[in-house]
């Protein structure tokens, strides 16, 4: 029956009524791809219409045979109420069918059931924040099987699927009933339905704050740094934390943000990330924040800022708060790299240079390509490789104390403390290298990070 697409999609409802009791709306899914513009249901009662007069036209010239054939699969399977209505009138007995063969579920059509979806759908989403959304369903096993196999039986090729079907209009009709856009590629809110389960779950997308902050005291890590003993459990060596360090910035940053949106829990997505015993100066370094299920999306980002500040107490800042997208927090981490980083560093040498070595310094670390290995203090937790990084400037300084003050701007990633000492000669070129002396970072402060123009609203 490869074929039935050629003939007249008359002929092939005729066949489908003959062996299948079909609802107008899955009829007419099955010629979803006709003449468009239109509602499977409609498609669907039009071409029952059309059937009816033709068996009603047969009855009338004579052909009662074929018109009572028609009519009876169409007052039967086809459940439709002018075609009995005319059986009725013309003495012919039929079948009475309630049951669409392929969307009759649990009691019911499913498409019946749309209405009391939909006003669970408004219940259940009363307390969350949200513009755009979008209505998908997960399709029972079996009788999506059943439609494939009638299809593939008959040779249709211009349907559609349940699933599809039920898709829109459970969409169209969720969104009059809510008030808000269907969005079918950022929406805020997914809401799927379970047809066999007949149950709701909701998925409420993330909201990402995008900002910078600055470091203001040493010691604070980046991340949530849990006790290595005990992997936060709490033990005697953390002093029953379960933390090697009380705080951390993404915590100051995050958990406001994560308050404020009344959200489940946060990530925290750096330009990079600055050690332990470093200020973060300057502008600021870049970050996104990801709130999971916030039910709150129109926040005041001058409070939230604000209430970061406070909490932080002198430790941390932020500025810049914005809305932004996952494609921005992505590519922070990406360009983290690319970006341009400026440091100023005061350095214990062994031997105090002069100022003729300091220069010779400079000249041989500004503008030059240096090759980094996995540094020894991170090497456990690090990859061991060997990074190519940029080093375009570095200036020079003693200072009255038998100190070196020195800035280094330099690419993204370079292990400035590494450039300083060497690391045994993991890191060459270096400062120790060059000075024929050893070299040891004593305080490390980033001063500045310069990076690739972003429309933060990506």
């Amino acid at each position: 029956m490869g074929d039935s697409q050629m003939r007249d999609p008359l002929e092939v409802a005729d066949q489908l009524l003959s062996q299948y009791p079909l609802c107008d709306q899955c009829l007419g899914r099955q010629f979803a791809w006709l003449s468009t513009g239109t509602s499977n249901r409609e498609r669907g009662r039009s071409i029952k219409l059309l059937l009816s007069m033709k068996a009603d036209e047969l009855l009338k010239s004579g052909e009662r045979e074929s018109g009572v054939r028609l009519l009876t699969n169409l007052a039967g399977n086809g459940m439709f109420e002018p075609a009995r209505i005319l059986a009725s009138k013309n003495g012919i007995e039929h079948d009475t069918v309630e049951k669409c063969y392929l969307c009759f579920v649990n009691g019911e059509s499913i498409f019946d059931r749309i209405p009391a979806i939909v006003g669970r759908i408004v219940e259940e989403t009363r307390d969350i924040e949200f513009d755009t959304f979008l209505v998908g369903c997960t399709p029972i096993p079996s009788v999506a099987e059943r439609e494939d196999e009638l299809r593939a039986r008959h040779g249709l090729l211009r349907g559609e699927p349940l699933r599809g079907d039920l898709n829109r209009e459970l969409g169209k009709q969720a969104q009059r009933a809510l008030g808000r856009e269907a969005n079918f590629e950022r929406p805020e809110l997914v809401i799927v339905y379970d047809m066999a389960l007949d149950s709701l779950n909701l998925q409420i997308n993330p909201l990402f704050v995008y900002g910078c902050y600055r470091k203001l005291v040493r010691g604070i890590p980046q991340s949530r740094w849990d006790c290595t003993a005990c992997r936060g459990k709490g033990c005697e060596s953390c002093g029953g934390t379960g933390r090697r360090y009380p705080d951390s910035v993404s915590e100051y940053v995050g958990i406001p943000v994560q308050t404020a949106a009344n959200g489940s829990r946060f990530k925290f997505h750096a330009a990079g990330r600055e050690d332990i015993d470093a200020l973060m100066l300057g502008g600021g370094r870049p970050f996104v924040v990801e709130i999971s299920e916030p039910r709150i999306r129109s926040l005041d980002l001058d409070t939230v800022t604000q209430t970061i500040n406070q909490q932080a107490a002198g430790k941390v800042e932020v500025s810049d708060l914005q809305y932004t997208e996952r494609e921005y927090a992505q590519r922070l981490k990406h360009e983290a790299s690319h970006n341009i980083k400026e440091y100023l560093a005061l350095i214990r040498v062994d031997e105090i240079p002069t100022d003729e070595a300091l220069r010779e310094a400079e000249t041989g670390l500004s503008g030059v390509e240096i090759n980094q290995r996995t540094p020894t203090r991170v090497s456990h937790r690090r990859r061991d490789l060997v990074r190519k990084k940029w080093v375009y400037e570095v200036q020079l300084t003693s200072t009255d104390n038998g100190l070196i003050q020195g800035t280094f701007k330099v690419q993204g990633g370079t292990y400035v403390k590494e450039l300083i000492s060497g690391d045994n000669g993991r890191t060459t070129p270096s400062l120790s290298e060059i000075l024929h002396s050893g070299c040891v970072c004593v305080e490390l402060t980033v001063l500045s990070i310069h990076g690739p123009e972003t429309d933060h609203n990506a």
